[in-house]
């Protein structure tokens, strides 16, 4: 989607004006800044409201979660700004309600722009929940420890901390295969600046709404800003569509790196156990049943695809790339293994059909081999719509189509025959031209004797002399020819 030079000015008013105000912020005394980050916090509401009213069906979801996230936030930072320290459970909840809110917009907008990409986000989710395991044990452990956090706020900031990582490495991914656009852009430095906060006030006062450093307090602001500009900026709207789908190979290097996502945690539980630290159980119990689904999922995924891959290339190999019908190697393959069977039975039953369109030159020669190709898709589609399961129509090449199966009564070939002339009965209309297509068709049975290239031979001689016998005019427009048909025992 283009940017416009209106939508330009009021990302660049809205970035300026909002910076300004952070700055300021900075200089306020004690008791005004509470206000002052109220209002700052506030101005994201009007972007986003905007967003959400521009935005239809499902592209609205992910904005209107943001815009109540924000609303919520807003709401916990006025209940301190008005009551203080008395009520700093209260606001701490609700602003913890908030950033759930705010994972939950981001979780929702990787679901809608990543779902061409669902490997490449667990990949990035995974690694970034691997460093937040890191993150936990390295810094946020040893401190909460030291403040004497009690148990239930130690899981609260290990769950935050794993489901922050895995989405900012969801969005991540995003922004590395979806064309760094600048409004996401400021969405994972929202994020990124969020887990950075969150992680200094874990460590110092604990509080959401109260106490908290100044430096802290401006690191939210910067993030409440970045929101506010991404929803103004023109590339807001692209975040809302299904983006690219990159290839996803299975290689020994993801699969090392999945192991050793999952394996992380208790690693990280032993080392410490070894240099003499009491193992992290907390970490080995969370960080493993976070882990262990995205990896197991992605393990799935990629198992699914190679098997995906595999199929394809069979059939590939044993179908023709135009009509998508069994090509003559899978229709010889297919031949001997009916040839097989009809000996071990001891009763001749393999009846072969082989059928030559007339006149199919002059199509190629007077519309086009466009045209041709479409007409031979036609055809191909016609031929197959009536068959039983049990019977192969193949492309044998060029205008040459086979059709085998393993009945060999008469009633069989009449029934076969039948239907090559009825598919041809209708002209194939391919934009103003009305084609009548008929076809020449040798019919052979199988005496128990002779082999697949044996039987396809006679079966090309029996078309052959159908076609001698064809009177070749008439063939691109105008009522069909009936097909012609030979009979070679």
């Amino acid at each position: 989607m283009g940017t416009t030079p209106r939508s330009l000015r009021a990302f660049m008013y809205y970035a300026v004006l909002t910076g300004a105000a952070v700055a300021v912020h900075q200089v306020l005394p004690a008791g005004a800044r509470p206000v002052s980050y109220s209002l700052i916090l506030a101005t994201t509401l009007v972007p986003l409201s905007l967003l959400v009213r521009h935005s239809t069906g499902r592209t609205r979801l992910p904005w209107s979660l943001l815009l109540a996230a924000m609303v919520v936030l807003a709401f916990g930072s006025w209940i301190t700004a008005a009551g203080g320290g008395a009520v700093r459970a209260l606001g701490d909840e609700v602003v913890t309600v908030g950033h759930a809110l705010i994972l939950a917009a981001a979780l929702t907008l990787v679901v809608i722009r990543g779902r061409n990409d669902l490997g490449g986000l667990l990949d990035g989710a995974v690694a970034l929940m691997g460093l937040g395991s890191v993150l936990w044990a390295c810094l946020l452990q040893p401190g909460l420890a030291a403040i004497g956090a009690p148990l239930t706020a130690r899981i609260t900031v290990l769950v935050t901390i794993f489901v922050l990582s895995g989405v900012l490495g969801a969005l991540g991914r995003l922004w590395f295969v979806g064309g760094r656009l600048l409004a996401l852009q400021l969405l994972v430095y929202a994020l990124l600046i969020a887990l950075v906060g969150n992680t200094a006030l874990a460590l110092t006062s604990g509080s959401m709404t109260v106490d908290r450093p100044r430096w802290v307090e401006t690191l939210f602001l910067i993030a409440y800003l970045c929101v506010g500009a991404a929803a103004l900026h023109p590339t807001i709207h692209e975040l809302s569509q299904p983006g690219p789908a990159p290839v996803d190979r299975l290689s020994g290097g993801r699969l090392v790196f999945l192991g050793a996502a999952m394996v992380v945690a208790p690693v990280i539980g032993g080392v410490r156990q070894v240099i003499g630290l009491p193992a992290d159980g907390l970490l080995i119990a969370i960080g493993t049943v976070a882990v262990a689904p995205f990896v197991m999922l992605r393990i799935h995924r990629l198992s699914r695809q190679r098997d995906a891959a595999e199929h394809a290339l069979v059939h590939q190999a044993t179908h023709d790339a135009l009509t998508g019908l069994p090509n003559r190697a899978e229709l010889l393959a297919r031949l001997e293994a009916a040839i097989a069977r009809e000996r071990a039975t001891g009763r001749p039953a393999v009846v072969l059909l082989f059928c030559d369109l007339n006149g199919f030159k002059l199509v190629n020669d007077r519309l086009g081999h466009v045209t041709g190709d479409r007409v031979l898709v036609e055809v191909a589609n016609r031929l197959r719509a009536g068959l039983r399961s049990a019977d192969t129509v193949a492309r044998y090449g060029g205008d040459e189509f086979l059709v085998l199966c393993e009945d060999g009564s008469p009633a069989t070939v009449a029934r076969l025959r039948d239907h090559i002339v009825w598919a041809l009965s209708a002209p194939i209309e391919i934009g103003a031209e009305r084609i009548a297509i008929s076809a020449s068709v040798g019919a052979v049975t199988s005496d128990g004797l002779v082999d697949a290239d044996e039987l396809i031979r006679r079966a090309d001689e029996a078309m052959y002399e159908a076609k001698l016998r064809h009177r070749a005019d008439g063939q691109l427009v105008g009522g069909p020819a009936p097909a012609d048909s030979g009979t070679a025992a």
